[in-house]
């Protein structure tokens, strides 16, 4: 009955226009940085190619060539993770329609149920653009290229170095299409989380205008950007782009990142139980 109810959720807010622009939106700033890539790679020897998969946006070693787009992500990506489903829970307690629901399938699956389909919507939303763009990667590139947009050379230990920094960098050496599409999904797989974190916060709040809820995730993300620079410093990094980007090469904690996730996964519990319990009084 639980899983009907999130997969009937997840179908309706993926139709809903805000899924659909945040996925439009992806899709207009793959196609933007593949034309780029198209443009400025166009008759390349194979020899002097760089890894296609490297060229992506989502790519961290991108900012060695060209900023822009990478930058574009960073700036929006606090924002655009709560927008696909992050308002689900408060337009229905908005309009009411959350009474209707939750006499028929009783408030507990109601809550649960929402914070799964946030969750879905979202990596969804994200996936879908960003598969897209490394299937077209790859039928328009080659694969057997290895270079890198750093311009180290491949034998050099400067760039063993930094494949060494990347995120189960022995999946890479394997096969970086493989290594792309896994990071890809461990990208969409976390913004689904903070999209869940958007809605656990609407369940013990209420806000008068939407937009405020852009905020928690906001701030917990830019957050990490000012930790970065005041305390940690260059000997560990804490950005949340240093992590979730692909291809990144700073030097990161793999416990710092499990912490953040354990410590985001708590916060949604304590406000759905919060928000239960809020709704008896």
């Amino acid at each position: 009955m639980l899983f009907k109810v999130i997969v009937k959720q997840t179908n309706f807010l993926l139709k809903q226009k805000e899924a659909l622009l945040t996925m439009i939106l992806f899709l207009g700033m793959i196609l933007i940085n593949y034309l780029e890539n198209v443009i400025s790679f166009r008759g390349t020897d194979v020899s002097q190619m760089y890894q296609p998969m490297k060229l992506l946006l989502l790519s961290y070693n991108r900012i060695n060539y060209n900023a822009n787009n990478t930058l574009l992500i960073v700036m929006l990506y606090p924002l655009l993770v709560s927008l696909p489903a992050g308002f689900s829970y408060i337009k229905e307690q908005q309009t009411k329609e959350e009474i209707f629901i939750m006499a028929r399938i009783g408030k507990q699956k109601y809550m649960i149920s929402k914070l799964g389909s946030a969750f879905f919507v979202t990596t969804i939303v994200f996936f879908v653009p960003f598969m897209t763009e490394i299937i077209m990667n790859c039928v328009s590139f080659p694969l057997c290229a290895r270079g890198d947009l750093s311009n180290l050379s491949i034998y050099s230990p400067e760039y063993a170095d930094m494949v060494h920094n990347y995120w189960g960098y022995s999946v890479f050496l394997y096969s970086p299409v493989l290594y792309a599409v896994l990071g890809t999904l461990l990208f969409c797989v976390i913004s689904g989380i903070l999209a869940t974190l958007t809605v656990a916060v609407s369940m013990i709040t209420t806000v008068r205008y939407r937009v405020m809820l852009f905020l928690p995730v906001f701030l917990l993300l830019n957050s990490t950007v000012y930790i970065d620079k005041i305390i940690i410093g260059d000997a560990m990094r804490v950005s949340w782009y240093d992590y979730m980007l692909i291809f990144g090469d700073t030097s990161k904690s793999t416990g710092y990142f499990v912490i953040g996730i354990l410590g985001i996964l708590m916060i949604i519990s304590c406000c759905y139980f919060w928000g239960k319990k809020r709704e008896k009084l």
